[in-house]
């Protein structure tokens, strides 16, 4: 170690040393252009020396410099120290030189002390990084197990409640067998938002991988998968598609129609038929994809927070619902690169929207499809 540090000291003296004989060698060359020395080639060596070995080495630069005029004073070609003025020509190149070598020497110091702070810095980075992966891997599987350990009783509540009012229902009170289902019901519920909040976790670790995504066929099979839904409730679904394909994550597209037709069937008004209409239009460079219904509407003071996690549609939700989906939606698509919206009124309709990127060269648009319950199976192919 003392060996390295001797040999690197040693180094820069010797630059010192050799800028000053390069800078006087080259005065040599120049001297049948200029009939005196040139200062800037000694300010030039002495300035190179202190960047590159500090404030010490370029002492010696400005030294070996002052030494090497006064010994060529009679050499007009050879000498700062020439001329009426030699002398003075020499202390003011000794005085800007000093100057100039100390500001150098300053700069370089906090260049480097920067370049340390920048290091420690990205150091520390990525020792918080690490941790915070290490964290996130430990939270991921502490919440596998808990739900884990988590459904297993709630399974066991669900399914002995079920024994008792399918196996002791006309024994008990009916204040008992109301509150025996009110506990499977709770247990139902508990399980589904335990799936959700999995879910929901997932899409943080999740990688969504961008490809030309076909929203007719998307569209067809969430259809196929709501379709006894659709049927039961005798709902009216429509499919305008002015723009088929878009650039995202295909199961991420899926999750979040998914997500949505299932509010609009979930949230439908008793009061009136639902009609459910699944479009997307054209705003370049992006599409925009809405799922429209004339269902309960949601209140204005809830517009602003439905995205968030446990943020129900409004007061008269039924049980059903988890609060999670929308989450997943807004989640999913800013994943995704893209923005969601609702536009609603209250006892109206809601239209919910997100905008992903066009995919380029998409075919040409299919036609619009006009879908009932009755007639679901047969008018929307496998």
């Amino acid at each position: 170690m003392v060996t390295q540090k001797m040999s690197s000291r040693i180094r820069k003296y010797a630059v010192a040393v050799l800028t000053v004989a390069l800078a006087w060698g080259v005065d040599i060359l120049l001297e049948e252009k200029f009939s005196e020395s040139s200062a800037g080639l000694y300010l030039a060596a002495a300035l190179v020396t202190t960047w590159l070995g500090g404030l010490g080495p370029g002492l010696v630069a400005i030294g070996l410099t002052i030494a090497l005029n006064l010994g060529f004073a009679h050499h007009r070609e050879l000498s700062l120290a020439v001329g009426a003025y030699g002398f003075e020509r020499l202390v003011l190149f000794t005085g800007v030189a000093l100057v100039v070598s100390s500001l150098a020497d300053r700069i370089r110091r906090h260049q480097q002390q920067l370049a340390d702070l920048n290091a420690q810095l990205e150091n520390k980075v990525n020792q918080r990084t690490a941790a915070l992966n290490e964290s996130n891997r430990q939270l991921e599987a502490f919440c596998y197990t808990l739900a884990h350990d988590l459904r297993a009783p709630l399974r066991a509540i669900e399914g002995f409640a079920n024994l008792l009012v399918s196996d002791h229902g006309p024994k008990l009170e009916p204040e008992t067998t109301a509150a025996v289902r009110r506990i499977r019901n709770s247990a139902e519920r508990m399980g589904r938002l335990i799936l959700d909040l999995l879910a929901y976790t997932d899409l943080s670790r999740e990688d969504f991988q961008k490809t030309p995504v076909n929203l007719d066929s998307v569209t067809r099979r969430i259809l196929r998968v709501y379709s006894d839904e659709i049927e039961r409730s005798g709902a009216e679904i429509s499919v305008e598609l002015a723009a088929t394909h878009v650039m995202a994550d295909p199961a991420g597209v899926e999750r979040v129609l998914m997500n949505l037709v299932a509010n609009a069937l979930k949230f439908s008004s008793p009061e009136r038929r639902l009609c459910l209409r699944i479009c997307s239009e054209k705003e370049p460079p992006n599409v925009r994809v809405s799922v429209v219904d004339n269902g309960i509407g949601i209140d204005p003071r809830f517009r602003e927070r439905i995205f968030g996690v446990f943020e129900r549609l409004s007061p008269q939700d039924n049980l059903t619902g988890t609060g999670i989906g929308l989450a997943i939606v807004k989640r999913s698509v800013e994943k995704m690169g893209g923005t969601v919206g609702v536009e609603s009124k209250l006892g109206v309709g809601s239209r919910f929207w997100f905008s992903l990127a066009a995919a380029p060269h998409a075919p040409a648009t299919l036609p619009t499809q006009q879908i009932s319950a009755a007639n679901h199976r047969e008018t929307t192919p496998v």
